[in-house]
């Protein structure tokens, strides 16, 4: 039986729950959060012991393998702690809100030798690797991407998610999938400009994120592409559009579905059921099973350069 903990009971924390607690042969032994409040609800729901502490948890619980689902700026202690110990880590995305915090740490993780999953899910989605082998005799010179929720729209605006000190933002913490998902498929880039305006409500206080951004990104093979970001939208939207010289693919990540469309005609293709979510953790739990690391979607060093391009993007709108 693996033994499993988490570092971070927020949200996100639910959907890997959910997931390990469908295993028969996982158990959960530990869940950790500073609101000792919210480590015991998840334990209530998903099994475990509730601790405050994640030291005392990883010493006393004895975790196999830990998820470490905290805020992007509280990375570096618990991924140190698990590699003190040399427990593998599923760490959620991004690898950090700092490039400068996020390059001491990979350097410490790789003096010890540490395996780190990070957990930039499209990589893993069934989708996603359809959509590649549609591909592979296309040419590809214009991306469209666009992600858009009715965040902002909220009556509650005082959440830490509106504060780019602590989240890093929209491109930070939400675009980052898509950015890392263009690295994915089109490789890196090399020119990104934009421009962000805030139609509905202007920065005060704790609410210092910019609610609508246009960017334009130019990859190393010439590839040119487009991600447009709103806070301000009506619903939940994700959706990628590629122009190749042969094709054009329409990829809804929320769906997920893919839509390839040859001079017209459309053809819808079959995605498996299972999520992107449980795509990428039973690829972590099979590592870790394993020993075999080489399968990893992103370690942590790549998942540096997804920051990279995040940061580069958010400098571009300033």
């Amino acid at each position: 039986m693996l033994k499993t903990a988490l570092i971070g009971a927020g949200s996100i924390s639910g959907v890997h729950l959910k997931f390990l607690k469908s295993r028969s042969d996982v158990e959960i032994v530990g869940i950790c959060n500073t609101s000792k409040e919210k480590a015991v609800k998840r334990v209530q729901e998903f099994d475990g012991k509730a601790y405050t502490d994640f030291e005392h948890m990883l010493d006393e619980a004895k975790p196999h393998a830990v998820w470490v689902c905290t805020p992007p700026n509280v990375r570096r202690e618990p991924l140190l702690a698990c590699a003190n110990r040399k427990i593998p880590v599923f760490c959620e995305k991004p690898a950090e809100c700092s490039l400068e915090s996020a390059v001491a740490i990979n350097q410490a993780l790789a003096k010890k030798k540490a395996h780190v999953q990070v957990g930039y899910l499209f990589r893993s989605a069934p989708v996603v690797q359809t959509l590649r082998e549609q591909m592979a005799d296309d040419t590809i010179h214009l991306v469209q991407s666009l992600y858009s929720c009715n965040k902002s729209l909220q009556a509650d605006r005082s959440s830490p998610v509106y504060d780019k000190k602590v989240t890093g933002g929209l491109l930070v913490e939400q675009a980052t999938h898509n950015f890392d998902l263009l690295r994915y498929l089109f490789g890196e880039v090399v020119q990104v400009t934009g421009v962000a305006s805030n139609p509905v409500h202007k920065k005060k206080d704790t609410y210092t994120i910019e609610e609508v951004i246009s960017l334009s990104l130019k990859f190393a093979n010439g590839t040119l592409a487009s991600h447009c970001h709103s806070w301000v939208g009506d619903v939940y939207r994700d959706e990628i559009v590629i122009i190749g010289q042969k094709r054009l693919y329409r990829l809804n990540l929320f769906g997920p579905t893919l839509v390839v469309d040859v001079e017209g005609k459309e053809t819808q293709f079959p995605i498996s059921p299972d999520s992107a979510y449980v795509r990428e953790d039973g690829i972590f739990l099979d590592m870790v099973k394993s020993g075999n690391w080489e399968k990893n979607p992103s370690d942590y060093s790549d998942a540096i350069k997804t920051l990279r391009l995040s940061l580069a993007a958010d400098q571009a709108i300033l």
